[in-house]
């Protein structure tokens, strides 16, 4: 069987199609995805307290079990804190964000024990818009914690950020180095393309599986991800990249390369969150 997987793929059981999600993919021609759980006010969530986030946490698991058993794909799960929510809570109670980043890092170890779908950490990191100095040394606060979390459990990390540059990479081996975290399992959301720049620094590019954004990532190199970021949210029709985006990309990888879909597709994906994506 042909490989197809997409290494940031949403589904909203709230207020979205849900878990229509995963036959949509299946049907394009997924074969395995990794999910990282949405913001709680995608879920209509309100609040940060520790029910809020394990309500969270267990409608995203139960999910991506259903998305894993019910069809034939590789699924798996990333659990975090969005660093738009962190940023939000430190822009109106900063005293508070510390002990809520203690509670989801205490309710990730709990889900990974519990389900063997969490592969990854995230998305967790910093916020991509404009902030004040004081909230943004809270997000990097947050940020380490999440990387001290994700080396003790031997969880990749998937990165959420402000536009990816050269210098945002020197600022993230900076930063990892400092952790001690392996660059080898940290994911950049929504890298540019640009795959060389990315691997300079040993971190792994996850690139938008536009049409344009493939072809130039092959053009780079074989060591990147694909992802679709597909939102499932019906205000935000064309936020991101639709369902099929990564299967639709696995054709395009074909054309230029037969072994290029298995590494991009299969072995990279491996590499980086440690479980299997081999076609089932």
């Amino acid at each position: 069987m042909r490989a197809a997987t997409d290494v940031h793929l949403h589904f909203n059981p709230v207020r979205g199609e849900g878990y229509c999600v995963f036959e949509r993919f299946h049907r394009a021609g997924g074969t395995g995805f990794v999910s990282p759980v949405l913001t709680l006010e995608s879920y209509g969530i309100k609040g940060y307290d520790r029910e809020a986030f394990e309500r969270a946490f267990r409608l995203h698991l139960e999910g991506v079990r259903f998305g894993r058993t019910e069809y034939p794909l590789r699924g798996y799960a990333s659990l975090g804190w969005h660093p738009a929510e962190v940023a939000r809570l430190a822009e109106r109670d900063p005293d508070r964000v510390m002990k809520v980043a203690e509670t989801v890092c205490d309710l990730i170890e709990r889900f990974h024990a519990e389900y063997e779908e969490v592969v990854a950490v995230g998305e967790v990191g910093h916020p991509h818009f404009p902030v004040p100095d004081g909230v943004e040394r809270l997000c990097h606060r947050v940020f380490l914690r999440f990387l001290e979390l994700a080396k003790d459990l031997d969880l990749a990390v998937i990165y959420h950020g402000p536009e990816a540059s050269r210098e945002h990479y020197a600022r993230l081996r900076e930063w990892l180095n400092e952790a001690g975290f392996d660059a080898e399992r940290f994911v950049r959301h929504r890298a540019s393309p640009d795959v060389e720049t990315a691997r300079e620094v040993g971190v792994w590019p996850s690139v938008p599986a536009s049409r344009r954004g493939v072809r130039e990532a092959a053009e780079s190199g074989e060591e990147f991800l694909l992802e679709s970021d597909y939102l499932d949210d019906p205000d935000r029709p064309n936020a991101a990249l639709p369902v099929r985006a990564v299967p639709r990309a696995a054709r395009l990888l074909r054309l230029v390369d037969e072994d290029l879909v298995q590494r991009v597709m299969v072995e990279n994906p491996e590499r980086v969150f440690g479980v299997e994506f081999e076609p089932v």
